[in-house]
């Protein structure tokens, strides 16, 4: 890419001079406005230069920031989707624990009731052997009670 010419080149720049040339006066103005121009130019495109770089580094800054945020963003979405999951499977040992739980309780229950049905048949054993017993007794016992009544009138009879 060739040099730009400045202002001061404008300015310093001497032309030879011919026989029918330009009004040396009319050409100087013109270079002097010509360098006023050149040297606007070159402050504004100086100008717009700086204001690319701060651009380019609000950009940068930008870009930066939307990785973060990106990066920040992701970082969460594996947080809540971690968490989430760590959620369910306590939830699913919570329901397991309780059945299971449930299961024993119903375990205990019928093993409960199991051997109270199995006391109330022992019980009613008990009390039909009692009742046998009982009425075994009672009957030995009035058995003895008629032979005892026999046996008196015999005895009031000996002892007369």
């Amino acid at each position: 890419m060739p040099d730009l010419m400045t202002a001061r080149d404008i300015e310093s720049k001497a032309f030879s001079r011919g026989m029918r040339g330009y009004a040396m006066d009319e050409v100087d103005e013109f270079l002097d406005r010509v360098a006023e121009d050149v040297q606007e130019y070159s402050i504004r495109c100086n100008e717009l230069a700086r204001k690319i770089d701060r651009l380019e580094e609000q950009i940068k800054e930008y870009d930066n920031l939307k990785e973060t945020l990106q990066g920040t963003l992701l970082m969460a979405q594996k947080s809540a989707e971690a968490k989430e999951e760590a959620a369910k499977r306590q939830a699913e040992n919570t329901i397991s624990e309780a059945k299971l739980r449930a299961d024993q309780i119903i375990s205990e229950a019928v093993a409960v009731k199991d051997r109270e049905r199995r006391e109330i048949q022992r019980l009613r054993q008990l009390r039909q052997e009692f009742k046998a017993e009982f009425r075994a007794l009672l009957s030995k016992f009035s058995s003895l009670a008629d032979g005892d009544e026999e046996a008196r009138p015999e005895e009031d009879e000996i002892s007369r």
